[in-house]
């Protein structure tokens, strides 16, 4: 983790220093967040609230430095330091990026309260939910957009495209969102 900007890198060097070159810079802002959302399930079985408070905050930075804020949407592939990076999509919006943030958005707010955790679901929601969804094929999404939100590749399925993060992240929203309602419920109840 870059301790000054809180960005999860995909690589370091041997000891966890920053290398400066294309692997070393490289941010792939769908990773970090999915990775905050796997801790904050550890977070919340240890009950372990100031880690839970610490990934709500990585991943509240990881989108404000990987959000498009020209036209929406998040990025997939970024450099650190601003540089533009190798990878040749980097400025697609992919389906696995924005569902595994809405996961992660839920929970931070379910486990933190943070308000910027349920703005920025809202945010990244109508984003993904007026982007990404077929409106007319059905249940599954399209997979890939450029940069400006419009369809890249019509393909449903492929390589990397399956129909597993769809599925599993509406269904965990759900569990999150079923959650938060419980304990409003308990809190109004207990206050």
């Amino acid at each position: 983790m870059d301790k000054e900007q809180l960005l999860l890198l995909e690589n370091v060097g041997p000891t966890g220093q920053f290398v400066d070159s294309f692997d070393g810079r490289l941010l792939n802002p769908g990773h970090g967040i999915e990775a905050c959302w796997f801790l904050m399930d550890i977070a919340e079985r240890n009950k372990d609230q100031a880690l839970a408070q610490q990934l709500a905050e990585i991943c509240l930075a990881i989108l404000n430095h990987g959000w498009d804020s020209q036209y929406g949407g998040i990025f997939y592939f970024l450099d650190r330091l601003g540089h533009p990076p190798q990878q040749l999509e980097w400025d697609q919006k992919l389906w696995w990026v924005h569902l595994e943030t809405l996961v992660a958005l839920l929970k931070a707010y379910r486990l933190t309260g943070m308000p910027d955790c349920a703005a920025w679901f809202q945010k990244v929601h109508d984003y993904t939910w007026s982007h990404f969804p077929d409106p007319q094929g059905g249940m599954e999404w399209f997979g890939y957009l450029n940069r400006r939100g419009e369809v890249l590749l019509p393909l449903k399925g492929g390589k990397w495209k399956g129909c597993f993060h769809v599925p599993r992240a509406l269904y965990l929203c759900f569990r999150e969102l079923e959650q938060l309602a419980t304990d409003d419920v308990a809190r109004k109840t207990y206050a």
